[in-house]
């Protein structure tokens, strides 16, 4: 990428692409540091619009993004505005390859990767919580089941290392409860 982004000027977005953007309003004449290479624009250059990092001939392709944006429609020196004055669409004959340009990934050796304290389960999926959950069914045991939980704070979690605490889910309503309320969606 560009330089630093206090200073940044202009982005590239891939390291092959033909031009940059720009970030911020660019004044003919101005020099501007891409990647190292300094660029002294030809033309002024509105925020979010490319100037060429290279020079291109009439008819030739013009890169952004890795991928062909257009065709330059006369010939195109670095440091030009490009736009719609010099690029234009032409159709395009594409290759269909699959994964012909995947870079080779170069992966965090296994003793330095980041690890976690979590819990594997059998589905392969993994959690980093393992709460035990009192649920009271009903009014007269919201109590019991906010005592249970209370109990296994502090010293008693100790005896179960596997858990990290115990919750109370607790609701108001009795045995009667109301079948469509929010209690009965939260138990």
């Amino acid at each position: 990428m560009s330089d630093s982004c206090e200073f940044q000027q202009a982005v590239v977005l891939r390291p092959d692409d033909d031009v940059a953007v720009a970030v911020k309003p660019l004044k003919a004449g101005e020099t501007i540091p891409v990647d190292g290479v300094e660029v002294t624009l030809r033309q002024d250059v509105p925020p979010g619009h490319k100037f060429a990092l290279r020079a291109a001939a009439e008819d030739a392709p013009i890169h952004k993004y890795g991928q062909i944006i257009g065709f330059a429609t006369r010939d195109v020196a670095v440091g030009d505005h490009v736009h719609t004055h010099n690029l234009a669409v032409k159709p395009i004959s594409f290759d269909y390859e699959y994964s012909t340009a995947v870079p080779e990934v170069a992966y965090v050796p296994e003793s330095e990767r980041a690890t976690f304290q979590g819990i594997s389960r059998p589905n392969r999926q993994v959690a980093t919580r393992n709460y035990l959950a009192v649920v009271s069914t009903v009014n007269c045991s919201a109590s019991v089941s906010r005592y249970i939980a209370e109990r296994f704070r502090g010293e008693a979690l100790k005896a179960f290392p596997n858990i990290d605490g115990v919750v109370a889910f607790t609701h108001k309503a009795g045995c009667a409860m109301n079948i469509n309320g929010a209690d009965l969606a939260l138990l």
